[in-house]
């Protein structure tokens, strides 16, 4: 996720024009959007999976899906993210405190407690006998120990500080430091909150999308679908066969597969930002738009699905399968639908603090 002033579309270069060899760079701008949109969405679908599963209903061809782009989805986000955090990397401690770690720490601050309510309300708290004592226990450790989605959130402020500690550090020894704690930690390191276990997982691709740039805008401009279709088969090949073979669990095989999957991601998102807009088809399939409001979809968008689970729960609502593997497609147009929505609707009714701090405290910083 991005503040407004880090969208690709403000990075410094033109929204139309041409290169030094006179090739259009609206591509290279609009792919990072696409990126997100896409990589989102992802997140939306797993959850939605996920959580209909758990409520009874048999989703199994979408669990599996959702399986396999575990490696695609996560490492692409984290990576995009890093591609835009250079700006803050010789900017004052304080200037990033209020500019960049305040407005992560808002926006969990103020999410966290309605995620965790609304988990309680729902029956999804996934913790046995919950009461209002145990999410008041949570969310006095919230802070340090994350119990919701907003993971993410605490994650990226993580690498934020992390990139900026490690600035004087030779890059080779950054990336080779990372690599070494991602490889590990995605062979299955379980710690107690999965804020931990992300940071430790994905740094590599944020620091590698923070120093490596220039190569994935160079790769991004070379695109074409016979590239596209290569980088997605070696990502599939890599993650079927890690799978297949029981080498998951043997730290940086997995690694691999992720680290596959950020230039598969790209691929399809490049492509993704070349399809025009028509009539009834919205441009890059909607991916810029969705990429460039992905905050409010991914805050709102677990107690959109939950709520609307609660309501065929309670109500004895039961879809057999194979109809019950559209629920998660149809809770993950919903809830998007609605975070976008809100996103849209909150400013224009001075509610902008839901998703951003005030600018008297942020001061200049952004």
């Amino acid at each position: 996720m991005f503040t407004p002033s880090e969208s690709p579309r403000h990075a410094g270069v033109p929204a139309r024009g041409h290169d030094a060899v006179g090739q259009h760079t609206a591509v290279r701008l609009a792919w990072p959007d696409a990126a997100r949109g896409l990589a989102i969405g992802l997140v939306v679908l797993y959850h939605a999976t996920n959580w209909t599963w758990s409520t009874g209903y048999e989703v199994g061809v979408l669990r599996e899906i959702n399986e396999t782009l575990r490696s695609l989805r996560m490492p692409l986000f984290f990576a995009i993210s890093g591609m835009f955090a250079a700006k803050w990397m010789a900017v004052p401690w304080s200037r990033l405190a209020r500019g960049k770690l305040l407005f992560f720490a808002w926006v969990f601050v103020l999410w966290e407690p309605i995620s965790l309510v609304v988990r309680l309300l729902t029956g999804y708290y996934q913790v046995a006998d919950a009461d209002w004592g145990t999410l008041a226990h949570d969310l006095a450790w919230s802070l340090p120990i994350p119990r919701s989605e907003l993971w993410f959130l605490w994650t990226l402020a993580a690498f934020f500080v992390i990139a900026r500690v490690l600035r004087r550090v030779p890059v080779p020894v950054q990336l080779v430091v990372a690599a070494a704690v991602s490889g590990w930690a995605l062979a299955g390191w379980e710690p107690e909150t999965i804020a931990w276990r992300g940071t430790a997982q994905f740094v590599v691709f944020f620091l590698a999308g923070l120093h490596l740039r220039p190569l994935l805008e160079r790769f991004a401009e070379r695109v074409t679908w016979l590239w596209a279709v290569v980088a997605v088969a070696v990502w599939l090949g890599i993650q079927v066969a890690v799978r297949e073979l029981g080498l998951a669990d043997v730290p940086g095989f997995y690694l691999l597969a992720n680290a596959a999957g950020v230039p598969a991601g790209i691929t399809v998102s490049v492509l993704a930002s070349r399809i025009p807009g028509a009539r009834y088809v919205p441009r890059s399939l909607g991916l810029e738009w969705i990429g460039s409001r992905t905050l409010p979809v991914f805050v709102t968008h677990t107690s959109v699905v939950l709520a609307l689970l609660s309501v065929l729960w309670r109500n004895a609502v039961w879809i057999p399968a194979p109809q019950s593997q559209w629920l998660p497609v149809a809770f993950w147009l919903v809830a998007i639908a609605v975070g976008l929505g809100l996103g849209t609707l909150a400013p224009r009714i001075g509610a902008r603090w839901l998703f951003a701090p005030p600018r008297r405290l942020t001061g200049s910083a952004g």
